[in-house]
């Protein structure tokens, strides 16, 4: 105590504290930054259409290193990967959607990216993965369905509304929700392969 009575301040102790959430934060950061690059690389030579009736939607395994970041790093991590991936893909000349497909693509992830992340919490187990990656798949296969009534017609001027609503439930709907499944599969292997083998992220 000094001469008033009072205890002085644990300075030391609250710098040091300040000092590992700014390591951890950084860390972070340039993890996300690693899984970006490589969800940007996937995505630019791994896409392959899912459905023979509509082959211009297309998905990739680009999916899994976002979706890890999610997991490990949270909602918003995801978020940002999301952005960044899609910001480099329109970068780089990819896929024949324009900026309006790399939107679309985004607004998908990052709805996945957000329920799943809130829902694991960075607590990586067999029943939080399974239920994030199953609310995340229905979340983003219902966000599209609005999304897509306003993007199909602007890449597709003339389309009706009847052959509209017809693409929506019969092709896109169904689209979303196999991909979620595949981006499920593949990623919950991915994560127990890192488990088992002890690796650090």
């Amino acid at each position: 105590m000094d001469r008033s009575g009072e205890k002085p301040e644990p300075t030391v102790k609250s710098g040091w504290k300040e000092e590992k959430m700014k390591r951890t934060k950084l860390r972070s950061i340039i993890l996300a930054g690693i899984l970006a690059a490589l969800s940007f690389v996937l995505m630019r030579f791994t896409e392959f259409p899912l459905i023979p009736a509509a082959p211009f939607l297309k998905t990739d395994l680009g999916d899994i290193p976002l979706l890890i970041g999610a997991v490990y790093l949270g909602p918003w991590y995801g978020v940002a990967i999301a952005f960044v991936k899609n910001l480099l893909f329109l970068a780089s000349g990819g896929g024949s959607g324009g900026l309006l497909g790399s939107t679309v693509n985004f607004i998908a992830l990052s709805s996945f990216a957000i329920v799943l992340g809130s829902i694991v919490k960075r607590t990586i187990n067999l029943k939080r993965l399974l239920l994030g990656f199953t609310a995340g798949t229905v979340v983003m296969a219902l966000v599209m369905i609005p999304v897509n009534f306003w993007a199909v017609p602007l890449f597709l001027p003339g389309i009706t509304r009847p052959a509209l609503i017809s693409y929506l439930f019969k092709i896109n709907l169904p689209f979303n929700l196999i991909k979620g499944a595949l981006d499920t599969i593949t990623t919950v292997v991915t994560l127990t392969a890192i488990k088992k083998r002890n690796l650090s992220i």
